[in-house]
């Protein structure tokens, strides 16, 4: 009887779990074991935004200028910041005014023409009587100096108002350091004018016996100690091969003395290079270095300290494949982000038009898909670029990259809910979102460390936000009252099984009004099973 009641005794039913996934504020990790991963990261993280309390989805792109009739790349954006703030565009053997032209499919009529080169180098630097002016050099032709109004070459000679001892049409790269303007010609030798000056008779520094591996000084740059100017500052000298010299002081004076060589890895371009607070970021081959890092570490050792060592194997990739381009970084102070142009170098199936995003205060980045970034510009508080089809873009604003609709995809952390190696069935899962309006996103699970997604969800027609600037007039409901973020979130049904699950989100957007989800958290249930062997 005993054994009989043995038998037929049922077994206790299986209880269902619950595992929520936090909004990955540590942003796209690719370099981590795929077991091991840091919690809050994501393996894919496509057209999002890491901020510090979660992931929102990125703005698109609209075309402000046709840089040129032909299609020709537009190589260089360059900023003035003077009473007036302007932006010019080197193109086609042209440098154009994109201010604000009258019609942004037609190109604007040049200001110089019969340049032989249009990837530049340009500053802004004021006089002691207060006139802003702003120079350019692309080391072929004259170096162009802009007043607010009007362009003029400067030229080599003795004169007043001319550059004397150096040719203006060698002049690569452009900097200033202690008050004077630095140029370099792709030598071994860096030139410097007196101070507040834009033109006179140049000094040198001759770094040939400084330097070890070769190549030409690719440019110059600050590098402080503090967060600001002052005592402290130094100037670098980087090559094409990635050695770096810094001196300290004032090249005419009894100061001036070299405080290290170091190595690093060759730069991407003559303008890859940021300061940010007192350090100095350098785009190299092996990742985004600073060179507070360079001067303590051997290079071996960089890309450890690289600020992209999240993504260090996609950089590398990517630095491998589109190596023939120059690439640049612009920070975007106000909105905490810092875009790097990956640029594409013919076929788009090898190189797609992507770019990089890093957050400013967490270090958190994501990848751009559909950005066709040849180069970039801050200019009146907004990021603009370039592309190789001959368009001048603004960043981050509407729901659509220039009418062309916009995919994110983020994809977690592979995780195996509290139990390696038993099987799982997640049967439902939802997403959390803040949001000012309307979207639709599909909800999904991928297992066993393989990334499969279903297709994309159709584009939202999300009702327009009703925010001064932002919703459209005659579609905006201004009588609304105060808007506030409202939460979305509903579950939905999986049925997807595995050892180890990772959270899927995929959306499309198309729409006029920028988007405004932010994902705050990832919710799944599942059911346990036994150990797989």
């Amino acid at each position: 009887m005993l054994a009989l009641r043995k038998a037929t005794r049922k077994r206790p039913p299986r209880r269902m779990a619950s595992k929520p996934f936090l909004s990955p504020v540590g942003g796209w990790v690719s370099a981590a074991n795929l077991a091991a991963a840091p919690a809050n990261t994501a393996y894919v993280l496509e057209n999002w935004y890491p901020t510090t309390t979660g992931i929102k989805m990125r703005s698109g792109c609209q075309k402000i200028a046709t840089g040129s009739g032909t299609g020709e790349p537009v190589e260089s954006l360059m900023a003035y910041v003077g009473s007036d703030r302007k932006m010019f565009a080197g193109v086609d053997g042209n440098i154009i005014n994109v201010t604000s032209p009258a019609d942004p499919d037609v190109a604007p009529s040049a200001d110089v023409t019969g340049q032989t080169s249009n990837y530049y180098s340009h500053i802004n630097t004021v006089n002691p009587a207060g006139n802003t002016y702003m120079m350019v050099a692309n080391g072929t032709d004259e170096i162009q100096t802009y007043d607010g109004s009007s362009w003029a070459a400067l030229v080599s000679g003795a004169s007043a108002g001319q550059l004397n001892g150096l040719a203006s049409n060698t002049v690569d790269h452009l900097n200033i350091y202690r008050n004077r303007i630095w140029l370099t010609n792709k030598t071994m030798t860096v030139y410097y004018l007196p101070t507040d000056s834009i033109a006179g008779t140049v000094g040198d520094v001759v770094l040939a016996g400084v330097f070890r591996r070769g190549g030409y000084v690719m440019f110059t740059a600050t590098w402080s100690l503090d967060a600001g100017d002052g005592l402290d500052d130094k100037i670098a000298f980087v090559t094409t091969e990635g050695e770096v010299a810094v001196y300290q002081g004032d090249p005419a004076g009894s100061d001036w003395s070299l405080v290290g060589l170091y190595d690093c890895s060759p730069p991407l371009g003559k303008n890859a290079f940021l300061k940010v607070a007192g350090d100095l970021l350098i785009l190299t081959e092996i990742g985004l270095v600073p060179l507070s890092q360079i001067v303590n570490k051997d290079p071996a050792a960089l890309a450890l300290a690289a600020v992209s060592r999240n993504i260090q194997p996609d950089w590398l990739q990517e630095a491998r494949a589109r190596r023939s381009l120059p690439w640049e970084i612009v920070k975007w102070t106000s909105r905490n982000i810092a875009y790097v142009t990956c640029p594409v170098t013919g076929d788009e199936s090898v190189t797609p038009p992507i770019a990089f995003a890093v957050n400013l205060e967490t270090g958190a980045w994501s990848k751009l898909t559909g950005w066709n970034m040849r180069c970039s510009i801050l200019s009146d508080d907004w990021v603009y670029f370039g592309t190789n089809g001959g368009k001048v873009m603004q960043a981050d604003i509407t729901g659509a990259d220039d009418g062309e609709l916009i995919y994110y995809t983020y994809v977690g952390q592979m995780d195996h809910l509290g139990a390696v190696g038993q099987y799982k069935s997640v049967t439902q899962a939802r997403a959390i979102f803040r949001t000012l309006g309307e979207f639709n996103p599909k909800v999904s699970v991928t297992t066993d460390y393989s990334t499969t997604l279903p297709n994309y969800p159709s584009a939202a027609s999300p009702e327009a936000a009703s925010l001064w600037d932002v919703g459209l007039w005659d579609e905006a409901q201004w009588d609304a009252g105060v808007v506030y973020y409202t939460v979305q979130t509903r579950w939905v049904s999986i049925g997807r099984s595995g050892f180890a699950h990772a959270p899927v989100i995929l959306m499309t957007s198309g729409s006029a009004a920028a988007p405004s989800a932010e994902l705050v958290a990832f919710d799944t249930v599942y059911l346990p099973g036994n150990l797989v062997v």
